[in-house]
């Protein structure tokens, strides 16, 4: 029997395929290794091939697709209601077949190898970032247990520690020496990949393009071309807004409707990057207002919510309206424009 539909829980080793027909019942079931669902697509005629977004699933999407099939990808929390008794390998392809039925559902854009790896990039750069914090704090909190205390920031900490050891117990000196090595590495590294990303941010037109935005630098711009493969996903500006995690979280039951404080829902990497643009886009903006020079609408706008909200909400409220303003320039393939 011909299948329309072919779902697949993946996994590293082991591999759970489920087959429909054209009206969304499985017909079969089967377990494969890896090396049987190479085969599998190889050989099966083309059909809709439903996987969760996981972490090989756009690798499989693109073999998928270059065999003639169409990859549909789903996102991982939106199958979950869809399985149905216990969860088992199993249960979870069933649960893909009757996802994929659902039209509410929107796929994942299958990433290239050039997207993924620009993502990679920007992850490797995050790990480095949070293993160099997780050094700073192990040797502030060693240092102050024999009453050594460091100023607050981490910029120009190497020199600083390295002056702090001098006059730490002998016997923990060769220890945090071998601490605050680790975390001159790490600065070395991650200011080395900061370059990298700088220099691809501005090969791309894409990347280049967002950064004409004050706010967005080339970390942000190579994380969110990274992340979004195809922006035209979105048919608004506030559907990524939303994504982003960056509108009010709704609780409303008839007539009675509350909004509360963003959502925090979505990628929350590029949220954090976008709100540290803003921030420091908002501290620029003070810095103009200041030295008495014109100002955009945007940082005037900026400007008057912070003197009505706080600096936290302006900076949050000013991040959202970047969002939308990324995904104008990016759709319609246009610098940013301050006069408009």
């Amino acid at each position: 029997m011909q299948s329309t539909t072919v779902a697949v829980d993946l996994a590293k080793y082991v591999y759970q395929v489920s087959f429909a027909n054209r009206a969304g019942r499985v017909h079969t079931r089967k377990r494969l290794s890896r090396s049987q669902f190479e085969r599998l697509i190889a050989r099966e005629m083309p059909a809709r091939f439903v996987m969760e977004a996981c972490a090989s699933a756009h690798h499989w999407a693109r073999v998928a697709r270059q065999a003639g099939h169409e990859p549909v990808l789903l996102p991982a929390h939106h199958v979950r209601p869809y399985v149905r008794g216990n969860k088992t390998d199993s249960a979870d392809a069933d649960a893909l077949v009757r996802a994929a039925g659902d039209p509410s559902l929107h796929p994942v854009p299958v990433k290239s190898e050039e997207l993924q790896a620009l993502q990679a990039l920007v992850r490797v750069r995050q790990q480095l970032q949070n293993t160099r914090r997780a050094r700073i704090n192990l040797a502030r909190g060693l240092l102050t247990e024999f009453g050594i205390v460091l100023p607050r920031g981490a910029r120009g900490i190497v020199p600083r520690l390295r002056q702090a050891v001098a006059t730490a117990p002998m016997r923990l000196r060769a220890t945090l020496d071998r601490v605050i090595d680790e975390i001159a590495d790490l600065e070395a590294r991650i200011d080395a990949l900061g370059r990298e990303l700088s220099e691809l941010g501005k090969e791309r037109t894409d990347t280049a393009r967002l950064m004409t935005l004050p706010g967005v630098g080339a970390l942000t711009a190579t994380a969110f071309v990274g992340a979004i493969p195809n922006i035209h996903g979105f048919s608004n500006a506030r559907q990524l807004s939303s994504w982003l995690g960056l509108t009010p979280r709704e609780h409303s039951s008839g007539n009675t409707r509350r909004l509360g404080a963003i959502s925090k829902r979505g990628n929350v990497q590029l949220r954090t990057l976008l709100i540290h643009g803003a921030r420091a886009a908002l501290l620029a903006a003070r810095r103009r207002s200041s030295s008495c020079k014109p100002l955009t609408g945007l940082q005037q706008w900026a400007l008057q919510l912070q003197e009505r909200a706080g600096h936290n909400k302006a900076t949050v409220a000013l991040a959202n309206r970047m969002a939308r303003i990324i995904w104008a320039m990016w759709t319609r393939e246009v610098d940013y424009d301050p006069t408009r």
